[in-house]
């Protein structure tokens, strides 16, 4: 892995504001101390104390297998729970996929992308790099690459949907779950983006939501 000094500076941001960091009032949040603490902490020292934990079991690693896995496993949850980190910055999808090398190295055989752990994070790239060359890649209008759907704009049953309030159990807990700890296991996430739209809602917006 390479090491830099310094970091380079910030280049061309085009027609985008850098903003900063909202404080937690802009964001939704009143007194915390009222608010359910969720088990995932935030910030890079919790998200390399959490790569170096699921990286310890090497078989594990090594038989890694989407979309095998128990959606259900809360308490511990059968993924790394890393995406969030990964997401915001706390930690380096290069860092990571080097680490995830340095496991593969010491055990005799592994799984292939794009099942395998390694395969996670390059599909993760191949999103962003993705999203970045199409536009309105967040929305059905205008994206070339998007099959165009005629939904229904059902604002009520999308708010049931993202309040936890549609009367299935399975839907309703997986959606009070990512509303409290931030976070929901991939085919958990699968589950709800199909129920809302082509599974039984068949609600979405044609501009995104």
């Amino acid at each position: 892995m390479e090491k830099y000094s310094e970091l380079p500076p910030i280049g061309d941001t085009g027609g985008y504001e850098l903003l900063p960091v909202p404080k937690l009032e802009e964001l939704g949040y009143g007194d915390l101390s009222q608010e359910y603490i969720p088990p995932f902490r935030g910030g890079e020292t919790e998200a390399l104390k959490r790569m170096r934990e699921s990286l310890q079991d090497k078989e594990w690693v090594a038989k890694f297998e989407k979309p095998k896995g128990d959606p259900s496993a809360f308490l511990k949850p059968a993924t790394t729970v890393l995406s969030p980190y990964l997401k915001f910055g706390c930690l380096s999808a290069r860092y990571f996929y080097h680490c995830i090398q340095d496991v593969y190295r010491s055990t005799k055989t592994h799984t292939k992308p794009p099942v395998s752990l390694a395969g996670q994070l390059l599909w993760r790239d191949f999103f962003y790099t993705v999203s970045f060359g199409t536009p309105n890649f967040h929305q059905m209008e205008g994206n070339k690459i998007c099959k165009q759907i005629p939904w229904r704009e059902n604002g009520e049953l999308f708010v049931a949907w993202r309040d936890g309030r549609t009367g299935y159990p399975w839907i309703d807990a997986i959606m009070i779950q990512l509303r409290k700890w931030g976070w929901m296991h991939h085919l958990a996430r699968h589950s709800v983006a199909c129920f809302l739209t082509r599974g039984d809602l068949a609600v979405t917006s044609s501009k995104g939501y």
